[in-house]
Order: C-alpha cells, then sequence, then structure tokens
C-alpha cells in the first residue's frame, strides 16, 4: 500500500477495495479449476515476456536494441492475439483465471500498432469487467489509450504524458466530468490517482 503521508486519497481508496489487489486475485485464482490452463500459460508467459522488456526499456529509455527487442515482442504478440480473437475470442475466468483475463489485456494494451483490433475486442473486455473478472481500472486505460489513438478527448484521465518527467494526464481539460465517470465505475478521483503515478514515477 502507498505510504499514507505521500498519496493519502490514494492509500484511502485502496484500503476501501482490497478485492482489487493483486493478491485477492491471485487467491481468488487458486480456488478456480482453469477449463483452458494451456492458453493460460501462454498468456501468462507472454505478458512476463512483455515486462521485463519493458522494465528494460525503462532503465534504457535511449537505447535503440532495447527499443526494437520491444517491438519485436509487441509485433510477435499482436500476431498471436490476432489468431486468438479470430478463433476463440478474449478468454474468460472460467477458461484463464482472472489473472489470465488481466494478462490478455496487457497484451492488447499494448498492441498500438493495430487500434482496430483494440477497438474490436474492447466491448468483450467490457464483458469480463461486467462478469467481475477485470478491474473498472484496466477497461478504463483501454479505453483511453483507443480515444488517444482515433484523436479523441480521454473519458476516465488514465493516458499520461511521460515527457514532462512526471506524469501529466494527455487532453484532459474538464476535470469534473472526468471525475464524474471515474466515479461511475469505481475509480479513485483523477487528483489521487495522478499523485500515485507520480509517486511510482519517482521511485523508477
Amino acid at each position: 500500500m502507498l505510504p499514507s503521508t505521500v498519496c493519502p486519497g490514494a492509500a484511502a481508496w485502496k484500503a476501501a477495495h482490497p478485492e482489487d489487489s493483486a493478491d485477492a486475485i491471485a487467491q481468488r485464482d487458486q480456488a478456480r479449476t482453469f477449463t483452458d490452463p494451456d492458453l493460460r500459460k501462454q498468456l501468462q508467459e507472454r505478458f512476463e515476456t512483455d515486462q521485463r522488456a519493458r522494465r528494460e526499456m525503462i532503465r534504457a529509455p535511449s537505447d535503440r536494441d532495447v527499443q526494437r527487442r520491444v517491438d519485436s515482442i509487441d509485433a510477435d504478440n499482436l500476431a498471436w492475439l490476432k489468431k486468438l480473437v479470430q478463433d476463440t475470442g478474449i478468454p474468460s475466468a472460467e477458461q484463464v483465471g482472472e489473472n489470465g483475463v488481466k494478462w490478455a489485456w496487457a497484451l492488447v494494451q499494448h498492441a498500438d500498432r493495430d487500434p482496430k483490433l483494440q477497438a474490436t475486442v474492447l466491448p468483450q473486455f467490457a464483458k469480463r469487467y461486467e462478469a467481475g473478472e477485470l478491474p473498472a481500472e484496466d477497461l478504463a486505460k483501454l479505453t483511453d489509450r483507443i480515444l488517444i489513438a482515433l484523436g479523441k478527448a480521454q473519458r476516465f484521465g488514465t493516458q499520461f504524458d511521460w515527457l514532462s518527467g512526471k506524469f501529466n494526464p494527455r487532453g484532459v481539460t474538464d476535470l469534473a466530468a472526468i471525475d464524474a465517470r471515474r466515479q461511475e465505475i469505481g475509480l479513485m478521483p483523477l487528483a489521487d490517482y495522478a499523485c500515485m503515478m507520480n509517486d511510482k514515477l519517482k521511485k523508477k
């Protein structure tokens, strides 16, 4: 949990929503018998490869070899995702667990070279959210990512600009409307979210 002295609002919100924590998701998955464990394993392997490459990119943002490796991983995952979506669609928690759904979401989130695919599967992730299988924050992030790719304004203020040296919400002008929509789907206020993200960046 975040120290209350850094981002007290975010810390209080997280304390009030323990069901969204990584530990809670893992515990619920432990109680499941997955109907497609092979797909879950593939998703986990691809997700872990994705995350390792991106951590390396954060450590060395100007290293072209690292960027090429990330691009290659994204391209491979995109080709794999296209086949998955065509064959079966986005899996459910029954098939791969809540973590499996989240791993699939992360791969789609990084499939920026194909915004059409991202937009195509957004309704499927909305169904996973409605079924309690995907956190509201993940649905909001994918929604905003697609909107920005289309040159439109964000709905939830989840996409930030790294170039300023800190996270600043891109294209957010009507904070009241953003916060109203965040509240509708159960997200913390934007100011608390921005504080949390800026604190994470300082620790990179």
